[in-house]
This record gives C-alpha cells, structure tokens and sequence, in this order.
C-alpha cells in the first residue's frame, strides 16, 4: 500500500498538529485598550482643566461684580464640577483633624469648599463686603479644587 503525504497529514488519518489561534490577537486587543484607557484618561483631564479654568474665569467675574447672581452661577459651576468629579469615581479626599478632646474628625473637601461658599454668600449679603476677603475666599476654593483634581 503506498502512502501519499499531504502536508503533515499522511493517508493514516493523523490530523496536523495547527493552531488555529492567532497570537498576535491578545496583544493587540491589549494594546487597543490601553489606548482607549489613555485616550478617556487624557479627554478627562482636558474636561476637568476646562472646567476649572471657567469656573476661575467666574470667580474672577464675582470678584469684579460681586453679585448674587454671579455668586449663584459659581456656585452652579461648581456642583457640576462635583458631581463631574463624582461620576468619574475620583475619591473624595479626607482631612483627619483631632479636636481639642482628642477626637478625631473627618472633614471631606466638598464640605470645607461648602463651608466656604457659606462664608462667601454671607460676605457679599452683608453691606461691606471686601474684594480682598472674597478673592481670598475663592482662592482657598481653588486650592482645594485643584487639591481634588490632582
């Protein structure tokens, strides 16, 4: 009986031993997400630097005018901030703090920047509000913005 060979199977019935699977596969489907994770990361940033950079813009418009109603647009551009930073999973950073009793308290920066939009609001109701003491305000806001952003 002769034998005929047909590339790797011979008239025995072997099957090749091929692999169908195509290595490159994984690593691209790696390397395109990483991409895509990088690319989301770097539109993140450029959206948070965008807000910030506009809600400075406002601040200094509520140093100029100081006005509710540029009070309440701040305070609007702000809760979006917020809830922007928020639906991106960005943690919330903590301060422990001891008290005089030595108990410690947790203030989050959304409650400090809230205690200071308070002060802020509670500068400009009152009849001799000062430019220096509200841009003082928005500054600390700022920092602690950029303290979450980062």
């Amino acid at each position: 009986m002769n034998t005929i060979k047909v590339r790797g199977m011979s008239s025995k019935g072997d099957l090749p031993r091929a692999s169908f699977h195509n290595a490159k596969s994984p690593s691209m489907a790696e390397d395109f997400r990483d991409f895509l994770k990088s690319a989301q990361e770097v539109y993140t940033r450029e959206q948070l630097s965008l807000m910030l950079s506009s809600i400075e813009e406002q601040g200094k418009r509520l140093v100029k005018n100081m006005s509710l109603a540029d009070l309440k647009k701040y305070k609007e551009m702000l809760g979006r901030f917020f809830r922007y930073c928020l639906e991106l999973g960005l943690e919330l950073k903590e301060e422990r703090l001891f008290s005089g009793q030595g108990r410690q308290k947790i203030l989050t920066t959304v409650r400090i920047v809230d205690e200071k939009l308070i002060e802020l609001t509670e500068l400009l109701l009152s009849k001799n509000a000062e430019a220096v003491r509200v841009l003082a305000i928005l500054d600390e806001i700022r920092g602690l913005l950029l303290d979450l952003y980062a």
